[in-house]
């Protein structure tokens, strides 16, 4: 015990300056210790979010959203539909797609979102994290996917589709 204690009296000191330089250094060289998503994402057909279509990627962007019935929750959907729509025709295949990064998709929806006036920052925080969390594949995402719950009548609810 005491040479480990000696060992740690002897080892050398680091100030906040070295410490970062050497956290900058290892960022460079790709050995971060932090996250990276570009690592970590499941992409293409391993991803369970590959066979998703149009407008079932629609209706989990608004349950993930989650805003009440409100302008906002309209310019969402008017967004999504844009994203989805013809001409950017996104789908789980296109989303989790490996050839087009997580950048370009959220810049995509971004523009959609702009192109309908949707300037919230939660909310397009909260747009952007949907694609991030749809690429990395997370479980926990499927639940904006299921069916909604039958309520008290055995009947399932339905969002409104306006």
């Amino acid at each position: 015990m005491t040479s480990l204690e000696e060992a740690f009296k002897n080892a050398p000191k680091y100030s906040a300056s070295t410490r970062s330089g050497a956290r900058r250094r290892n960022k460079e060289a790709g050995l971060s210790g932090g996250r990276s998503l570009a690592v970590e994402e499941v992409l293409g057909s391993s991803s369970p979010f590959f066979h998703v279509k149009g407008k079932e990627l629609k209706r989990a962007a608004q349950r993930y959203v989650a805003l009440p019935e409100c302008p906002e929750l309209s310019k969402v959907r008017a967004a999504m539909a844009q994203f989805i729509g013809p001409g950017r025709m996104y789908t789980g295949a296109s989303v989790t797609c490996r050839e087009l990064t997580r950048e370009h998709v959220c810049n995509e929806l971004m523009e959609c979102a702009a192109s309908v006036c949707l300037t919230v920052p939660a909310v397009l925080a909260s747009m952007r994290q949907f694609i991030t969390e749809l690429r990395l594949g997370d479980d926990d995402m499927s639940r904006f996917f299921e069916d909604p719950m039958p309520d008290s009548t055995g009947e399932q609810s339905r969002p409104s589709s306006r």
